[in-house]
Order: structure tokens, then sequence, then C-alpha cells
């Protein structure tokens, strides 16, 4: 049984990381966007270095700069800081510019805090936990990035793939996967939405799928095992096509939208499943 101390002290801890997360969603996209414009810069200046100077190596890192107002940019003191309750004093809004603060961050921190604290009550104080806690808050991270951007970066989708196989080799696996059947489901959870996106493309000429989702596919392979994918998919088609029903009628958008928060709120689901 866990203490009501121990629940609290992980509950304050997820707070914390759940506002690093918020600093993650925020800053990896425009981090990827400055690496690659500075090595198209680059590879600009060797080919002409009289037309193209010098490129400005990229000054964004998860560190660097300090907290700041995404509007006007105003560093924020430490109690602007404080996850979730900074926010609810400030009313959602900027103390500096006005402007509103979105609603995911304490949203984000809160889950965190919520997914920390159930992780431990479940597992009790173990790497098993920990497991636990990572894949749903990769999931989390990955989830609002693709749904702000449509737009899964390598450096969210690779890393919870391999700690999943990590896991997993080290008999950490919350859900008992072995390791013959984690690299069975990452294989087929890849070979699968590969062989759907080129199919589409061959016939139609078109990108159905982005490379983001197969790799989303192949980490909760590589988490849930092989038999655990057709689930997903069912569950993910489901939301997927809910969503697409949903922003014709409300918003009459038609067209591409990000399909990897279903592919990770379907994962999610058949996760908690499997652990009942």
């Amino acid at each position: 049984m866990i203490s009501l101390d121990i629940v609290l002290m992980v509950g304050l801890l997820g707070l914390i990381l759940g506002s690093f997360c918020n600093v993650v969603i925020a800053r990896l996209p425009k981090m990827i966007e400055q690496e690659w414009e500075y090595e198209h810069a680059v590879f600009a200046h060797e080919q002409d270095p009289e037309q193209w100077p010098v490129p400005a190596e990229p000054n964004l890192s998860l560190s660097s700069p300090r907290s700041h107002c995404p509007h006007c940019k105003t560093t924020l003191r430490w109690y602007e800081l404080i996850p979730v309750l900074s926010w609810a004093w400030q009313r959602g809004a900027c103390r500096h510019c006005g402007k509103s603060i979105a609603w995911t961050y304490p949203l984000v921190e809160l889950s965190s805090a919520a997914l920390a604290v159930a992780a431990v009550i479940y597992f009790g104080l173990s790497l098993q936990a920990l497991a636990a806690y990572v894949f749903l808050m990769f999931l989390l991270a990955g989830t609002i990035i693709d749904a702000q951007t449509q737009w899964l970066p390598d450096k969210i989708t690779l890393p919870l793939l391999w700690l999943g196989l990590l896991f997993t080799s080290l008999g950490l696996n919350p859900l008992a996967v072995s390791l013959s059947s984690a690299v069975w489901g990452c294989m087929l959870g890849w070979g699968l939405l590969w062989s759907l996106a080129t199919g589409f493309k061959v016939i139609t000429g078109k990108h159905g799928m982005g490379g983001g989702d197969i790799k989303l596919l192949a980490a909760l392979g590589a988490w849930l095992g092989p038999l655990a994918l057709p689930s997903v998919l069912l569950a993910a088609s489901l939301l997927g096509l809910t969503q697409a029903l949903w922003l014709r009628w409300r918003h009459g958008q038609q067209g591409a939208f990000a399909f990897g928060p279903a592919l990770a709120i379907a994962g999610a689901m058949i996760f908690l499943w499997g652990l009942q």
C-alpha cells in the first residue's frame, strides 16, 4: 500500500515533469525547423560562399532561452512558472501583454501528475511504474505536437520505439510482453502502415500517410506486442473517422488531418485495457 506522502510527492514530481513536457511540446518542432534551415544555409554557403553568408547557428534549445511568454516574449519569473497554479492565478493569460495562454499547458501538467500517481499506485515504486509513465507521456507529447503541427518528429517516435525494446529486454515491460513479441510487434507495426502508405501512393500518386505515423505504430508494437496491433488500428480508425467527420461538419474542413493523435490515444487505451 502506497502512503499518502509518497503519492503527494509523486504527484508533485509529475507536475514538474509535465511542465518540462510543455517545453518539449512548444520548442521541439521549432528546434528541428531551425536545424533544417541551418543545414540548408550551410549547404548553400558551401556551394556559393560569395552569395550566401556564413549562417548563424541555431540558438533555440530546451534550456535556452529562458521560459517566456509566447506572444510578447517577456521572460517569466519563477512565480509565473509554478505548474497549474500560475496559469490559474493569472486566469489563463499573460500578466504582461494580457493575451491568453493555451489551456494545453495546465492539461499536460495535470495529466502528467495523474499518470505518475496512477503508475505508482498500480506498480508501486518500481521501474515498471517508470516504464508505464514514460510510455504514456511520450504518447501525450506526440499527440499534442501532431495535433498542433500535423507532424510527428523522429525525436518522439524513435526514442519511444527504442525505449520499448529496452524496457522489454530488461523484463520491465508493464504488460509483460516478451522481447521476441516486442521485436515482431515493432516489425509488424512498421510493415502494416508502410504497406498501406506505399500502396496508396502507387494507386493515387499522392501521399496518404506521414512517416511519423508508421514509426509510431512500430513503437506501439514494441510496447504492446503484435497481437494488440489489430485492436490499436481498429480503435485508431474509428477515432480518425470521428475526427474527420467532426472537422467536416463543424469547420467544413476536408483533406489531410493528423492521424497520429488517433493512433496514440488508441495505443494508450489498449495499454490501459491490457493492464486490466
